[in-house]
């Protein structure tokens, strides 16, 4: 009988970026404390347990060129494709890739845990499912893990736009009620937000950063929302910007659902 080999990597994460932003244009290239965003986050994947290879997945057009030298010389690899077809980024990222998971992550999410991110790895290997994702943690911490079965089951099938551009709606829905999350004791979704998408964001973390250990010592997560609490001024910031988010998500999930 013939073996099966078993694949060259257990998990490779690829985060998505890109430089257009028309709320806040080149905001993963701005400083935080003199650390570009992207630097962060890529040192941050770099620590998560479990993780074997750290992607970054870029449009292929040049003005997404400056992205790439700073991936490289983070010590990222770059990987280039389709600006709006992401799930097609993703599996064009992955193809030469062996690995048995996936783990997607945004280049605007600076403070990513790497613990929670490795719990979640854990926890979706020990259920033995195909999907995982973090819940009610700040927005910030966001986090999804799946087979690189089931991102080629998706690239192959996901047809609605929304499904190509948010890369795990349809993986969602296929896995509903089969899958792992790895979910807060408290919804601290609707407390903080800690993602870079606004101008109020960037004001919010530009604060918070000269509270924290200076790069590239990580703080995690309890450490940072305890902070925040404790200091009204910084957790008003961008607090409006909570809700609207909400809102646009409940918005996404409400026109794949009709058309999807």
């Amino acid at each position: 009988m013939k073996r099966v080999s078993e694949p060259k990597f257990h998990c490779v994460t690829v985060i998505q970026a890109r430089r257009g932003s028309s709320r806040l244009p080149d905001k993963i290239l701005k400083p935080l404390g003199g650390i570009p965003v992207l630097e962060r986050v890529i040192a941050r994947c770099t620590a998560i347990q479990g993780v074997d290879k750290v992607v970054c997945a870029l449009p292929e057009d040049s003005f997404n060129d400056p992205v790439a030298e700073l991936a490289e010389r983070a010590g990222a690899i770059v990987s280039r494709g389709s600006e709006e077809d992401v799930l097609a980024r993703y599996m064009g990222a992955m193809e030469p890739l062996d690995s048995k998971y996936v783990m997607r992550v945004t280049s605007d999410c600076p403070f990513l845990d790497p613990i929670l991110c490795a719990d979640l790895l854990a926890g979706v290997e020990e259920k033995n499912v195909q999907y995982g994702a973090t819940a009610w943690w700040p927005h910030g911490l966001d986090c999804e893990v799946f087979t690189k079965d089931l991102l080629v089951e998706a690239h192959g099938a996901a047809s609605h736009p929304y499904d190509r551009e948010h890369v795990t709606l349809w993986m969602k829905r296929r896995c509903k009620g089969n899958d792992y999350i790895l979910q807060a004791d408290h919804n601290y979704m609707e407390e903080q937000r800690w993602v870079l998408d606004y101008p109020e964001d960037l004001a919010f973390l530009e604060r918070l950063v000269t509270l924290l250990p200076p790069f590239p010592e990580i703080c995690d997560w309890h450490r940072i929302t305890e902070l925040v609490d404790a200091d009204p001024v910084l957790k008003n910031i961008n607090a409006a910007r909570i809700a609207e988010w909400q809102q646009k998500t409940n918005e996404i999930y409400e026109e794949v659902g009709r058309n999807g």
